[in-house]
């Protein structure tokens, strides 16, 4: 499993009974994360539910709560699992990728003034700008396209005399 750095992990496990068919439903399933060399453990055990729509254990860890020290890297995800009316290993393995997603990397890049296009502009009869679209690419050769765009944000403002305004908003849009 890849996630992105922070996010919600949704945690996931289906244990399909020896019949091929049918799926075990009154197991108590857990889980933890423990680093890629499998000794130390990073998050605690924690419970994953059944849930009779997707027909698997369910958890949505949150970084925040649980995992305040993530950082970017490989980890271990062991399920252990008891209480099953079949035959199931005790527990189970999944490897976890935390990563950096590069479109966030390349908005941040743009939102410092790199490859950003700047355009619907409309001013007011001070030549203050009131209005504008930016646009950012992650290619320097699509600037001013409408190909490679990876952010595209409203920019506004309320002037307030020659040179002068008194608010300003960048929205993503």
């Amino acid at each position: 499993m890849k996630i992105n750095k922070g996010e919600n992990i949704i945690m996931t496990l289906q244990l399909i009974k020896s019949d091929g068919v049918n799926v075990e439903e009154s197991a108590t399933v857990s889980y933890k994360i423990i680093d890629s060399t499998g000794t130390v453990e990073v998050v605690s055990s924690q419970t994953a539910t059944y849930n009779a729509t997707t027909k698997s254990y369910l958890d949505t860890l949150s970084p925040s709560a649980s995992w305040t020290t993530q950082e970017v890297g490989s980890y271990i995800i062991v399920w252990t699992i008891a209480d099953t009316t079949d035959d199931y290993n005790d527990t189970y393995t999944e490897n976890l990728e935390i990563g950096i997603d590069k479109t966030l990397i390349d908005r941040i890049i743009g939102l410092v003034h790199e490859n950003i296009y700047i355009d619907n502009t409309i001013f007011d009869s001070d030549n203050n700008l009131e209005q504008a679209r930016l646009r950012i690419y992650s290619d320097p050769a699509s600037v001013g396209t409408t190909s490679n765009v990876i952010g595209e944000y409203l920019i506004s403002s309320t002037p307030s005399g020659p040179g002068k305004f008194t608010q300003w908003s960048q929205i993503k849009s």
